[in-house]
């Protein structure tokens, strides 16, 4: 019984962040059919980001949340219209796409390495509170993802199936042509998309950053972990991802708790998503639904 509450809390504290990347990255996935590999820097990009207001400018780290989130979208727009966009018009193929992103990540890694430089860099922030939940210590900080998380999985969840504009998404992501014929406008719906999915990857990489410490491979390190998560539970839409991502969390806890190594946990899981892809026979470029 121990196990399982301590498992419970570690896992949907500590990989809360795990759930929010997965969500930006599902989104982008519905409605592109793209591997954005680029993605793990957007990660990473919102951990620097935060970690920049907070050391320049003194903010404490709930303050810098809304400029990080809104540096990180604008940054996955500006990829979306100066790189993908044009390729996309060009009719590249998906294969090509995913090289591109591929490419993009390198330069973007190798441009925080230039900038920052090689060192792990940190938060400029005071001890967070420790507050108890089921015996298990929990920090403030970690309590705050989890929040954010949950809010932000049922404001995408009704924003994408009861809103307007989502109707307008799923339409665009089902059939482009279609989409535009009945008033739909391509471009503004998809710069939406990349904008929401810049703001859940940067407060990712902020939540995984002020944990422990920021480095160019942040997001690289959490990446496979976030592609499987979303190619298993994208096929029962949004809520499919967020559940799979829970269920990821709560199992690598139980697992690093057992056998006190993460590296051998996340082992295991990626082994078994494996499985379960081959087993359902998916595909890298199939279209998950929303």
């Amino acid at each position: 019984m121990e196990l399982i509450s301590q498992s419970l809390v570690i896992g949907l504290t500590e990989n809360a962040p795990l759930v929010l990347a997965a969500i930006g990255f599902a989104l982008l996935y519905r409605l592109t059919g793209l591997i954005n590999v680029a993605y793990a820097e957007t990660i990473t990009l919102g951990a620097y980001f935060g970690m920049w207001v907070n050391t320049t400018y003194g903010l404490d780290f709930y303050a810098v949340l809304i400029p990080t989130a809104l540096l990180a979208g604008a940054l996955s727009v500006a990829t979306y219209l100066a790189i993908f966009r044009p390729a996309k018009r060009r009719g590249v193929g998906v294969l090509e796409m995913i090289i591109i992103s591929f490419g993009l990540s390198i330069f973007l890694r190798h441009g925080l390495q230039f900038v920052f430089g090689y060192p792990e860099r940190f938060y400029d922030v005071p001890p967070p509170d420790t507050i108890f939940v089921l015996g298990v210590g929990v920090t403030s900080f970690r309590l705050l993802a989890l929040v954010s998380v949950a809010v932000l999985s049922v404001l995408l969840y009704w924003f994408i199936r009861r809103s307007r504009l989502g109707l307008q998404i799923r339409a665009l992501a089902s059939d482009e042509a279609l989409a535009q014929v009945s008033g739909i406008r391509p471009l503004a719906v998809t710069i939406l998309i990349w904008f929401i999915a810049g703001i859940a990857g940067g407060l990712a990489g902020a939540f995984y950053g002020v944990g422990a410490s920021v480095s160019p491979l942040l997001g690289w390190r959490q990446f496979l972990l976030i592609l499987m998560v979303t190619l298993v539970g994208g096929s029962w839409g949004l809520g499919g991802v967020i559940a799979v991502g829970v269920g990821t969390g709560v199992a690598l806890a139980a697992m690093a708790l057992q056998f006190d190594q993460v590296l051998y946990a996340q082992l295991v899981l990626i082994i078994a998503f494996i499985a379960v892809l081959k087993v359902r026979g998916t595909r890298l470029t199939e279209t998950a639904k929303v």
